[in-house]
Parts: C-alpha cells; structure tokens; sequence
C-alpha cells in the first residue's frame, strides 16, 4: 500500500521519424529523438504525466501526411493514436503511475459541435488547414502530455485493441451518435462503405445500438468476415456497380443514414442508397477529394440532411468506452508489425490488399524498467 512506480531508462526515447521528403521510404528509426519527443528526466510541469507507449495505430491520415510533408516540418515523428502507461506524475494530477491511456484527437474539443477553430487545433501527428502548424506524433517510446488531453481505457482490451481507439473508433462513434439532430432507433438501418477501420467500428457500435447494417467490400470473403461480426446484408460494390441502389432496395426504401469514407467516388452512390429525410454523415475521401457528383438535385427532393464528422470529442470518447466496457466489443486488429519494422507497416497500409481491420506497430517498454518504492 502507498508504494509507488519509478520509471527509469537507461537509454533516450526512440522514434520513427521522416527525416526527409518523399514519402515512406524516408521513415527511419532514430535512436535518440529527445528534441522532437520533448520528454525530460528533470521535474515535469503542473499536470502532466510521461507515459511509456506501448503500441501505435495507423490511420489513412499517417499515410497522407507522410506523402507530402514539406522539408520546413521534418524532421517529424508520425501518427496520431497510441496506447500508454503512465510512469511519471507532475504536480496536481489525478491519473497516477501505472495508469493506462489513450491521447485525445483533439486535445482542445471537450463536447458539443465544435464552435471555432481553436477546437479542433493540436491533432498529434500531423496538421490541417486549422491548425496553422505541425504537432508530433506517438510513433515513439515516451511522451510528455497534459493529464486533461489523456483518457483511462478499460483493462479488458488489450494493448493492439486500444491503440485504435483516438481516431477510426471516435469517428464511428460520431458518426452513429453524435452529429445527429436525433438518436438511431433500435431497428434504424444504416449503409457502411468497405471494411476499413471506421467501417468496422461502425458495424460493431450499429450491433450495440441495435440497428441493421449493410456493407459493401470489394471482396466476397471480407463480406462474409462481416456477416459473421453482425452485419445483416453485403454488397459487392465491384460486382454490383449500382450498390447504392441496391442498398435502397434491401432497407426497403432507403437507409436512414450512410456513413460515407469515399467521398466525392461514393457520394452519389450515398444518395441513392438513403431514405428521404435520412442522412449522410461524411466521413472521409478515399475514392476522391473532388469529381463529379451526379444528380445533386436529390440532396433537396429527398430533404437529406449532410455532416461532416471530424473524430470527435472528449465526452464522445467517454460514451463509446461505456459502450465498449459494456458490450465487451474488441477492435479488429489486422496485423501488428514491430517497432523497428514502422514503415512495413506504412506499406502495407498503403498497400490495401486483404486488409480487414486495423494495423498496429508494437512500440513496447523494452528499455524501461519499473520499480516499487
């Protein structure tokens, strides 16, 4: 009792950086990353915690960001989500030694619509057009963080499974339950797009809500790895070019809401799929930032309202680990790649084939060591 956990390391925290422009194959490890990490052994300020990563988690954005980084923001450290444990405490704080936690997206988003542009600054790992600059990322051993941008994760879930949880797991939490002017019904239909993260984290959440899910995939047998997960149809968008219109004809007159992650290559399929009145929750552009969208006119003849859901929130976040502790629900962990072997991972990322759910790059705490006082 009272005994607390000293971390001590032997060596400085490392990383995976891009070092220079041109995409992945300029990420490298770096042994010492002290200066872009910013973690000291001195005293930490007020309120915050160092935190030992365990495993990191790749999103399409780690991919974009990676792509076309300018040489004015490298050297830079990736990624955006991160399991760790917590090894230090500065003064007045409430997560202690040995606490297990996730950074926030969006460190400055608490609740509600966000009302300025401030919300939605300080995204780890990258940067948009908000933000005005570059904030660095967790593909690292150790991090130095305000407790309040920090959130406890649950003991069931293992290290691979909470490290996807900042990004494609808030998304679909959004999106199913956060934007809307009105809750799904239990019953509610709604039409999911591939079987990426934001994807499956859907499918999952729609079981726990209780609502009736379609899925499209390229690939029969991902389609079938879905049913088995819950979803109550599948369309082969490759072998049904109209999957939208077949979407509207399986939920009997059009879906309630689509979760779009194709952007301008989807959106048109979207809007044949919903029901008058339903909605399109925009989530991504994978099939296209701009192009052509046909037929318009039936955003306002079928009175479909349009969001854009950019992750979310502290209090989102909070929401869906009560519906995870509660369902017991267990992200979909594609393959995990270890620390020294990141940019496998980044290619494989990149890649796509065969992929069905999250990838993840084991950071570990090989060279920490912790010791009772």
């Amino acid at each position: 009792s009272g005994a607390r956990v000293r971390m001590a390391s032997r060596t400085t925290p490392s990383a995976i950086i891009l070092e220079a422009p041109g995409g992945r194959k300029s990420l490298r490890f770096c042994e010492d990353a002290s200066a872009l990490i910013g973690t000291s052994r001195d005293k930490l300020e007020d309120g915050h915690v160092e935190i030992a990563v365990r495993a990191v988690s790749l999103n399409f954005r780690d991919i974009v960001h990676v792509k076309y980084l300018k040489e004015k923001n490298l050297p830079f450290i990736p990624c955006s989500d991160c399991v760790g444990v917590v090894t230090r405490c500065g003064s007045n704080t409430q997560l202690k030694p040995g606490d297990r936690v996730c950074p926030l997206f969006f460190p400055h988003w608490s609740e509600g619509r966000p009302s300025s542009p401030f919300a939605l600054r300080g995204a780890l790992g990258g940067a948009n057009a908000l933000e005005g600059g570059m904030t660095q990322g967790v593909l690292c051993e150790r991090l130095d963080a305000h407790e309040n941008t920090l959130i406890k994760i649950p003991d069931y879930l293992t290290d691979a499974e909470a490290s996807t949880l900042p990004c494609a797991a808030v998304t679909a939490w959004s999106a199913l339950t956060d934007f809307s002017l009105e809750k799904l019904k239990p019953g509610s239909s709604i039409l999911l797009q591939g079987t990426g993260g934001v994807s499956l984290f859907c499918l999952q959440f729609a079981k726990a809500l209780q609502l009736k899910v379609i899925i499209t995939s390229s690939s029969d047998a991902k389609l079938e790895r879905a049913k088995e997960l819950g979803a109550d149809a599948g369309i082969n968008y490759r072998t049904n070019k109209k999957w939208g219109r077949e979407a509207y004809k399986l939920s009997n007159g059009g879906v309630d809401l689509v979760v779009d992650v194709g952007g301008a290559g989807t959106l048109s399929h979207a809007l044949d799929a919903v029901r008058v009145g339903g909605r399109i929750m925009m989530v991504g552009n994978l099939a296209g930032r701009s192009g052509e969208i046909k037929r318009l006119d039936r955003i306002f003849y079928k009175a479909v309202r349009i969001y854009g859901v950019v992750v979310g929130h502290r209090r989102g976040f909070q929401e869906m680990l009560q519906v995870m502790n509660r369902a017991k629900i267990r992200p979909i962990v594609d393959k995990v790649f270890g620390f020294k072997d990141a940019k496998k991972a980044f290619d494989y990322m990149a890649e796509g084939k065969g992929r069905f759910g999250k990838i993840v790059v084991n950071v570990g705490a090989s060279k920490t060591i912790y010791s009772r006082l």
